[in-house]
C-alpha cells in the first residue's frame, strides 16, 4: 500500500462532468460519472448503482445482545464542495444516544465513489460494533498479489473473509466493483452469499466525541488491472477514505505527561503471587531488571526488595466488583487469597455495605461474571455512584501510597455494567442522571488525583482490556490492552492488521503528548514452541514500533523450553526510534538506535 508516500501515478482518465446532487423527500443521491449512490433518510441504507451492479449497504448497529437501525429522525443532510470534491453528508439518529453519520464524496476526475460512515456515542463510554451487510454476492474475487492481481476463490463451507489488501475486484457479468477497502469484509457461508464489511475497529470502546468508522471506495471497472490503477490513482489523491485512521474531530486532553521513567521503560511485567512467593531469590533473579512490576501482595518487605533492585511496584486494585465474605462462604466458596491481602479490605466487604451493589434490571444483586464462572459467587459488581465506596477507594489508594508504592494498577477500567437501583427504589444514586460509567470515571479522575500527590514520578495504569479509551487519559498514565495481540491457547493474531495499524496511528498523539500504552499478549496453551516464539517476536516488535510498553506475564518464562528465549526477550532494549513509522499490507516498520523492527503480518 502507498498510504506514507502518495505517490502520484499520472494514470489517464475521461473527462467527465462534476459530481451533482439530487434531492427527495426520501433520499439524498450523488451522482458521479456512470455511478451514484444514494443515502436514505430512513434507516442510512445506502443504494450504490453503477454498469456492472447495483447493490444496497445497510447498517447493522449493536443494540445491547442485538441489533438496530438509525433512526428517520436527524439534521437535514448537507452538501460541502470545495478543492474540487463534493461530500453528502446524511446524519441520523440512533437508539442510546448516538449517531450514525454517513460521508458520501466524489473527486473531479477520479471515477469513483467514497464512503465513511462513522457510528458517535453523544453521552457516556460505551462498547460498540457494527458491520455493514451489502447485497452484493462474492463467491471469488480478485487482489493484489505477489506476481499481480490474484484470483482467490472463497470457501463457502465457513465464514470466510477477504485478505486485507488495498484494493479488491469483484466480478459481475460485465466487468465487475471495484471496492478500495480500509478494513477486512467477509461472507456468509453458501454460494451467492452477499459481502459484508466490518467497521474499523470492529469493536471499541467509545467515548464522546469518538466514533468507529468503515470507509471505502467503489467504482465500476472492466477488470482487475483497471481496480489497481484506479487504487493507485486514489492513493496520488490522497482520498480520506483511504486514509488508515482518520483523525476525529475531537482534540482529546490528555493532561500532564507520565513521568519520564515510564516512557523510556520499555518493557514491563505482571507478577500476581502470594506476599510468601516475593522472596529475595525471585527478585533478585525473575523480577530483576524490569523497571516496572505489576503485583498484588502488600507485604512491605517484597516492596522493600523491588526498590533495593530498582524495580518500580504497582499495587493491583479494583472497584468494578467487590467480594461480599459472607455469602462468598454461604454459597460454599473459600475467601481467597488475593482477597485478604488486599490493603484494607475489611472497609470494602461487602457484606458490610449492601447498598453499594449493583442492581440489574429484575430488581436483583448482579453477581460478577468471572467471579461466577470461577467458583466466587460472593463477587458483586458494585454501583459506583456511591459515595462511601468511593470513599474507601481513595483511602486504599492512599494507604498504598504512603507505603512507598511507585502507584496503582486498576483493572477493568472500562464500561461497566447499569445500575438500577435509584430507578428501582432499592438505594440512592448521588447524581441520577449519570450511568454507572460516568460516575465510575469521577472515581478515576479522583484516584489519579490521590496517586499523584504523592509526586509526579507516581503512576496510574488503567486496565482498559481491549480498546484504549481516550477520555480516560487526562486520569492516567498508563492503559493496558489485555491479550492483544495474541491471547492464551493460539498464536494466530486476536485482532486483524487493519486494527493494529489504526490502533498504533490513533495512539500517536498520546505517545507524542508523553502518555504510554502497555500491552499484555497470552503465549500459554499452545504446543508449537516455534510459533511460539515468532508470536512473541512480533508482538514485542508491534509493542515498540507503535511506542508501547511490552510484558507477557511471564508467561513465555513459564514454558518449558522457552526459558533461554525468555531471558533474552525480556532483557531486550531497543532504545530510541531513530526514523519515522512506515507501513503497507505486509505490516509496520520503524528504525531504532539498535536496528530495524519489523512487525510482520501473516498471510490469509
Amino acid at each position: 500500500m502507498r498510504w506514507t508516500c502518495w505517490l502520484a501515478i499520472g494514470l489517464l482518465t475521461p473527462v467527465f462532468a462534476a459530481p451533482t446532487i439530487e434531492k427527495t423527500a426520501t433520499t439524498w443521491t450523488l451522482h458521479h460519472g456512470n455511478c451514484s449512490l444514494s443515502v436514505s433518510l430512513a434507516d442510512s441504507v445506502c443504494t450504490f448503482r453503477s454498469p456492472a451492479a447495483d447493490f444496497t449497504i445497510t447498517p447493522s448497529l449493536q443494540l445491547g445482545f442485538g441489533w438496530t437501525k438509525s433512526l428517520a429522525s436527524g439534521p437535514t443532510p448537507s452538501v460541502a464542495t470545495a478543492g474540487g470534491k463534493t461530500t453528502l453528508t446524511v446524519t441520523r439518529d440512533v437508539p442510546e444516544d448516538r449517531q450514525f453519520v454517513t460521508l458520501v464524496t466524489a473527486y473531479d476526475g477520479l471515477p469513483a465513489i467514497f464512503v465513511t460512515t462513522k457510528l458517535r456515542v453523544l453521552t457516556g463510554t460505551k462498547s460498540q460494533y457494527y458491520f455493514l451487510q451489502t447485497s452484493l454476492p462474492c463467491d471469488q474475487y480478485v487482489a493484489a498479489g505477489t506476481a499481480g492481481p490474484a484470483t482467490v476463490t472463497l470457501d463457502k463451507t465457513m465464514w470466510p473473509s477477504l485478505a486485507w489488501r488495498p484494493w479488491w475486484f469483484v466480478p459481475r457479468e460485465h466487468g465487475g466493483v471495484a471496492l478500495l477497502p480500509t478494513n477486512v469484509a467477509g461472507t456468509a457461508p453458501g454460494q451467492g452469499s452477499p459481502l459484508f464489511l466490518h467497521a474499523l475497529p470492529k469493536g471499541a470502546q467509545l467515548c464522546v466525541g469518538d466514533s468507529l468508522d468503515a470507509s471505502f471506495g467503489l467504482a465500476s471497472v472492466p477488470d482487475a488491472s483497471a481496480a489497481a490503477a484506479l487504487y493507485e490513482q486514489a492513493s496520488s489523491r490522497r482520498v480520506a477514505a483511504l486514509a488508515p485512521w482518520q483523525r476525529p474531530d475531537e482534540k482529546w486532553d490528555y493532561g500532564k505527561p507520565a513521568p519520564q521513567w515510564l516512557r523510556d521503560a520499555e518493557v514491563y511485567n505482571l507478577y500476581y503471587r502470594s506476599a510468601a512467593q516475593w522472596t529475595d531469590e525471585v527478585v533478585a533473579t525473575k523480577l530483576k531488571g524490569f523497571p516496572l512490576i505489576v503485583g498484588s501482595t502488600p507485604d512491605p518487605a517484597a516492596l522493600e526488595r523491588c526498590h533495593r533492585q530498582g524495580i518500580r511496584l504497582l499495587h493491583y486494585v479494583v472497584y468494578t466488583c467487590l467480594l461480599d465474605t459472607a455469602l462468598q462462604v454461604k454459597e460454599g466458596g473459600q475467601v481467597y487469597s488475593e482477597w485478604t491481602e488486599s490493603v484494607d479490605h475489611e472497609s470494602r466487604d461487602l457484606k458490610n455495605h449492601p447498598d453499594w451493589v449493583c442492581v440489574d434490571k429484575d430488581g436483583t444483586a448482579q453477581h460478577d461474571t468471572w467471579g461466577m464462572e470461577h467458583g466466587h459467587k460472593g463477587l458483586l459488581n458494585t454501583c459506583l455512584h456511591q459515595r462511601g465506596l468511593r470513599q474507601a477507594a481513595v483511602r486504599q489508594v492512599r494507604i498504598l501510597m504512603e507505603r512507598g508504592y511507585d502507584g496503582v494498577f486498576i483493572d477493568l477500567a472500562g464500561p461497566t455494567v447499569e445500575c438500577y437501583g435509584d430507578k428501582l427504589g432499592k438505594h440512592q444514586h448521588e447524581h441520577p442522571e449519570w450511568s454507572n460509567t460516568q460516575a465510575y470515571e469521577e472515581l478515576l479522575k479522583a484516584i489519579y488525583g490521590e496517586v499523584k500527590r504523592f509526586g509526579d514520578d507516581r503512576i496510574v495504569m488503567q486496565n482498559t482490556c481491549t480498546g484504549i479509551i481516550q477520555s480516560h487519559w487526562a486520569s492516567c498514565d498508563s492503559q493496558m490492552l489485555e491479550a492483544v495481540p495474541y491471547a492464551a491457547g493460539s498464536t494466530a493474531l486476536r485482532m486483524t492488521a487493519p486494527e493494529l495499524l489504526w490502533t498504533t496511528l490513533r495512539q500517536a498523539d498520546a505517545v507524542k503528548a508523553g502518555k504510554v500504552p502497555v500491552i499484555l499478549p497470552y503465549f500459554g496453551g499452545v504446543a508449537d514452541l516455534q510459533a511460539v516464539k515468532a508470536a512473541a517476536l512480533n508482538s514485542y516488535a508491534w509493542a515498540r514500533v507503535s511506542g508501547f510498553l511490552w510484558a507477557d506475564g511471564f508467561g513465555l518464562g513459564d514454558l518449558k523450553g522457552l526459558e533461554s528465549f525468555s531471558r533474552e526477550l525480556y532483557s531486550k532494549r531497543t532504545g530510541k526510534p531513530t526514523g519515522p513509522l512506515t507501513f503497507d499490507e505486509h505490516g509496520l516498520r520503524r528504525p531504532f538506535k539498535d536496528g530495524l523492527l519489523r512487525f510482520d503480518v501473516p498471510p490469509n
